[in-house]
């Protein structure tokens, strides 16, 4: 799924109780079901028409995280679990308040949290990467200090601690970071300390792989671009698509840039008809490449078709949104929930129509939401900001 994706990244195939789940309400012209009704009290419900249909969908409240997080890494392992890590607790501003060391991992049979452990350094925004034995990578990131970091940690999955792993060859932070096909991991670009100069670059356009076999970090051949906060993911075809990028404040790129493992090298692809940073990048079914939002009120969304290298337009989403979260649905639709302006209304993409409708309102508006799919096929959304700070908040959606 992708990781990531602050966390906005597709890592491995990024996943029962009942107690907790999202509700589907049939309306219908007869009497009103009062015992339904008063059932949803903690729930956030909204009239959709799909086709002749009307339903109201509704978000419930989940099992709360441990710790309150902002930008921080989240995984569906293979054993279903799912794992938290680092973040930011405390502070409204990109680089200030308490950043977050904790590691917790979610159990979908107990729909517990738990904390596993503590972390060697903090981090915020770092990516997670399993590793063959099971244990997590914890990867990069901007430490306690403000400097990307260029270290990594490895959580032993049988004792919850943590030990040091591998270092990169450069630091990275605000990165794209995807697993490869042939089972290694590739960091790309983000914001990193230049050692030749002494000081924090906002930009790169440098790449390495991780090898789980050797333990080891490689170069790998740059981007043609400097880009942070950028979006990238595997294609079918194994081959790295990276899409847009750049400083927060702009200007954002509206290149798109495609690795291809085999032969280490990159190639531009046909350009965006907007420029985009803090956007989201989904993978459709049939392999093409939906992206949304991003910073600057952006409503048109694009769709990239990887085969013929061309974009179509996607409609619009009714509210603009960046720092926002999507994810692919079991029927081949997209879920995008929260962005910036604390948005609770939630929508969701007919790839069939190209068009978007309302799909309900979170109880809880956010940004930077973190968004995925477990496998009872529930949707969590979690944590972010509201308005009035940071969260540990989880809302549920049964896909």
């Amino acid at each position: 799924m992708t990781l990531i994706d602050h966390f906005k990244i597709d890592f491995r195939p990024l996943l029962l109780a009942t107690s907790v789940i999202m509700t589907l309400t049939i309306i219908s012209c007869g009497s009103e079901d009062t015992s339904e009704s008063q059932k949803i009290s903690n729930e956030s419900d909204a009239i959709v028409k799909t086709g002749t249909d009307t339903k109201s969908v509704s978000f419930e409240i989940g099992q709360e995280l441990e710790s309150k997080r902002d930008r921080f890494a989240l995984l569906v392992l293979s054993n279903g679990k799912l794992i938290a890590a680092g973040g930011k607790e405390v502070g409204m501003q990109a680089q200030s308040g308490n950043f977050n060391r904790t590691v917790e991992m979610f159990d979908p049979i107990k729909n517990q949290w738990t904390f596993t452990g503590e972390m060697k350094e903090e981090r915020m925004s770092p990516v997670l990467f399993e590793l063959p034995d099971g244990n997590v990578m914890v990867i990069g990131g901007l430490s306690g200090a403000r400097d990307p970091l260029i270290s990594t940690e490895i959580l032993d999955s049988n004792t919850g601690t943590f030990s040091m792993g591998p270092e990169m060859i450069r630091s990275h932070n605000e990165m794209g970071a995807v697993a490869l096909n042939d089972g290694r991991f590739m960091v790309i670009g983000g914001s990193s300390y230049d050692e030749t100069i002494g000081f924090q670059v906002a930009l790169s356009k440098e790449t390495e792989i991780f090898d789980p076999e050797s333990g080891t970090w490689t170069e790998a051949a740059p981007m043609s671009e400097k880009r942070a906060n950028h979006s990238a993911l595997v294609l079918k075809d194994g081959k790295v698509l990276v899409i847009g990028g750049g400083k927060t404040d702009g200007p954002y790129l509206k290149s798109i840039e495609i690795y291809d493992p085999s032969t280490d090298t990159w190639k531009f692809g046909a350009e965006m008809t907007k420029g985009r940073v803090a956007h989201t990048a989904t993978m459709l079914l049939d392999g093409r490449v939906l992206v949304v939002g991003g910073k600057g009120k952006l409503t048109l969304a694009e769709i990239y078709d990887p085969e013929t290298d061309t974009w179509t337009l996607a409609g619009e989403t009714n509210k603009s949104r960046g720092d926002h979260a999507a994810l692919l649905l079991a029927d081949g639709s997209v879920l995008v929930t929260g962005g910036i302006g604390y948005l609770a209304e939630a929508e969701i993409f007919d790839i069939n129509t190209l068009t978007w409708r309302v799909a309900g309102s979170l109880n809880t508006g956010r940004i930077r939401p973190a968004m995925t799919r477990l496998t009872d096929g529930r949707v969590l959304i979690m944590a972010g900001v509201g308005k009035d700070g940071m969260l540990a908040s989880v809302e549920m959606y049964q896909d």
